[in-house]
């Protein structure tokens, strides 16, 4: 189990305030691959970091089958047409 894995499997755990720590592509998958399993974070502070349209992609898929987390800031982020697009399509997915 990463780090990450168990930061997500932490039951109390409900947000997470994680902005400004110049958080990228690469972490931002690995935060999406907790997110998959996530079962009582509601709540993801990400904004000003360095996450990009890769980022955004990989969240998106998490968010599509995440039932749990109702909101994710990404404002001030480096997220392109592209990845926003991606975010919208899976915020459809997930009502």
């Amino acid at each position: 189990m990463t780090e990450t894995h168990f930061l997500f499997s932490v039951q109390v755990l409900t947000h997470l305030y994680l902005n400004q720590n110049q958080i990228t592509d690469n972490g931002a998958q690995l935060l999406a691959e907790a997110l998959k399993v996530n079962k009582a974070l509601t709540y993801i502070d990400l904004r000003n970091n360095q996450i990009g349209d890769n980022g955004a992609q990989q969240l998106a898929e998490a968010l599509k089958v995440n039932k749990v987390l109702t909101q994710l800031r990404l404002h001030q982020n480096q997220i392109g047409d592209n990845g926003a697009q991606q975010l919208a399509e899976a915020l459809k997915i997930n009502k």
